[in-house]
């Protein structure tokens, strides 16, 4: 097995050979205050090995602070993104996400949940300012304290197999406080969403930020197994523009069809409540003639 310094320096000296693609952009998703910051700035204490700061904002209560999707470098190859996390997997901000994972927005922007078809205007103005060069490994952060009820396993599965039919890789998933009696719970329910690979941590804060092997290695292993991933899926697809335009075809059908699904189930509300407005008004229409019919029979 490679020792810490080991793993630290293949990861730093990994590089895509001019196999097309300039960086990796590794994309972190999920919900609100899961421990997306915590885990760049746990990334970057362990790559850099220096004293401990604070590149991505976190919010004390795990109410989450990103509002913006944000580049943070780890090596000349490997580029961590933050997100503005999803307080609900509506369409809006699915939609959202898996513009960012088809490498169709920009990057260090504010992250928008745009409704309608905003988000395909947005597509299209980003065309000058994206790369295609631009390789995205998605990541979804998870944290164990959070819980994970059955009724969110369906939402959950739906997003990382679209993630996964989007970008060709089976999204990471990292799940945060691993020291959390939930711990094989949550890590169980992942499973059975036939995720590929699962990674549990502990990340650095501001107030326990104590170096520790586990820690460390708890990192590293992540890396290489993003590495491995990334080479993998390169050899067998190097087109980046190619690439890019199935992906755009891909997020834009999922845009239309999300639209087209708005429109059918606003149309299924509208005929329901008139459906309910004429039997409310064939009730008291009923009502009424009872009441007359009854007072005739009084004055009778």
């Amino acid at each position: 097995m490679q020792t810490i310094p080991e793993m630290t320096e293949h990861i730093k000296s990994f590089s895509l050979n001019n196999q097309g693609f300039s960086r990796v952009l590794i994309q972190l998703f999920g919900f609100l205050g899961h421990g997306k910051s915590s885990f760049i700035n746990t990334c970057k204490y362990v790559l850099d090995d220096t004293e401990y700061k604070t590149y991505a904002d976190v919010k004390n209560n795990d109410g989450g602070n990103t509002t913006a999707r944000i580049t943070y470098p780890l090596t000349d190859t490997l580029t961590l993104v933050d997100n503005r996390g999803c307080a609900i997997m509506n369409g809006y901000e699915t939609g959202e996400i898996f513009a960012q994972l088809g490498n169709l927005l920009p990057l260090d922007q504010e992250v928008e949940w745009s409704k309608d078809l905003k988000l395909v205007d947005r597509i299209v103005a980003a065309e000058r300012f994206v790369q295609s060069t631009d390789f995205i490994f998605p990541i979804f952060v998870y944290s164990v304290k959070k819980g994970l009820s059955f009724d969110e396993v369906p939402e959950i599965k739906e997003l990382l197999t679209t993630a996964r039919n989007l970008t060709g890789i089976c999204p990471v998933v990292i799940l945060t406080h691993k020291t959390h009696s939930n711990l094989r719970d949550v890590q169980a329910k992942f499973e059975d969403m036939d995720v590929e690979r699962i990674f549990a941590l502990e990340n650095f804060t501001p107030e326990d930020h104590l170096k520790t092997r586990g820690k460390h290695e708890d990192v590293l292993k992540i890396f290489l197994e993003v590495i491995k991933d990334v080479k993998f899926r390169m050899e067998r697809f190097p087109d980046p523009d190619g690439e890019r335009a199935k992906r755009k075809q891909f997020v834009l059908r999922f845009i239309y069809e999300m639209e087209l699904k708005k429109k059918e189930e606003e149309m299924e509300k509208r005929r329901r409540d008139e459906e309910r407005q004429r039997n409310q008004a064939r009730a008291s229409s009923q009502s009424q003639a009872s009441d007359q019919s009854s007072s005739g029979c009084i004055l009778q």
